[in-house]
């Protein structure tokens, strides 16, 4: 088949572009720019007509490429396919249908109604989607083992990484109290966090915190081997592909998670929710080079069986299968 993925979340469309690939299929990358999209809701109305300008482009590249199937990521940009009448794979991945605005909800209900097959990302979007698609799917992440292997073992390193933004979605108060109390009570400890989150000034002030630039993605795996802890979100409840991709390399993950019932068997985080849960977590993996290294190696395990990139794959190869069998092709269409 050919097939269209368009717009690379957390690099899930391109893991997937790879991943069917390789079971023989001919896939295009859609980038879309979306000028403005940092900008306010209340003011993107704004960028309204460069935006109308390249929904046009992609929907005429679509229409004109002959696709069998096409995968749209970000739940309001299913309107692509609404608007260019040609049916579509719609994939939610978190804040496009957990922080609905008046701006985006009208395009999302269109959107979520009108594609052939909906997936979400996480587990905690269910209660956000299945109300408006029933039939909708979790689908989890790929993850590319192959990319983010360990580098070295987890129980060389003493250091800790948080890999997840500075934001308050992905907990920065809760992390920020932890660092506080590492600080105090363990300043041997060194912590690595990514700059650029709204509470970077606030880490920045901490004795015991390096700052780095946001780094590449094929830069993350030789980041993630220097260190042999890893903290993740601790907010939300889930996980996002940094957590995951910090497991694939045998990294321990310090995260609240609460979804173990999504998958077969539940996920081997070290659970922590708020600044002293993390801190005595971080201190009884940062003392325990064992176990450091045994819930790592388990991690990598679990990411292969769950998050394997082949085999999510094939899930969105079924669907797009479905979808081709039943609508011509569509150059076609409409």
């Amino acid at each position: 088949m050919r097939i269209a993925e368009i717009n690379d979340i957390a690099s899930v469309a391109s893991d997937l572009a790879a991943g069917l690939g390789r079971r023989g299929h001919d896939v295009t990358l859609i980038r879309p720019k979306l000028i403005g999209g940092g900008l306010p809701w209340m003011v993107k109305p704004v960028v309204g007509p460069v935006r109308a300008v390249e929904w046009a482009q992609i929907i005429r590249q679509v229409r004109e490429g002959d696709y069998d199937a096409v995968h749209i990521h970000y739940a309001y940009l299913g309107m692509l396919g609404v608007l260019g009448k040609f049916p579509y794979l719609l994939h939610c991945h978190g804040s496009d249908v957990r922080e609905i605005t008046p701006f985006t909800r009208p395009m999302v209900d269109r959107a979520l109604h009108g594609a052939a097959k909906v997936f979400y990302a996480t587990p905690d979007l269910a209660s956000f989607v299945l109300a408006r698609r029933p039939d909708a799917e979790f689908l989890p992440n790929p993850v590319d083992s192959v990319t983010f292997t360990p580098g070295a073992p987890a129980s060389e390193s003493r250091d800790v990484f948080i890999c997840c933004a500075l934001t308050d979605i992905k907990g920065a108060p809760r992390l920020l109290k932890a660092c506080q109390r590492l600080a105090d009570e363990r300043p041997d400890i060194r912590i690595t966090a990514i700059a650029g989150g709204d509470y970077t000034r606030r880490f920045q002030e901490l004795p015991n915190i390096r700052l780095i630039p946001h780094q590449r993605r094929q830069d993350l795996p030789g980041v993630i081997a220097s260190h042999g802890v890893v903290v993740g979100q601790v907010l939300l409840g889930v996980v996002g592909m940094a957590e995951l991709e910090a497991m694939a390399c045998a990294r321990p993950v310090v995260s609240w998670y609460r979804y173990d019932r999504a998958y077969p068997e539940p996920p081997p985080f070290v659970r922590a929710v708020d600044g002293v849960d993390i801190a005595e977590a971080v201190i009884r993996l940062v003392d325990d080079a064992a176990e450091r290294q045994a819930i790592g190696e388990e991690g990598r395990a679990w990411v292969q069986r769950h998050h394997n990139v082949d085999e999510i794959a094939a899930r969105v190869e079924a669907a797009a299968l479905d979808v081709a069998s039943r609508k011509p092709s569509f150059a076609r269409a409409g």
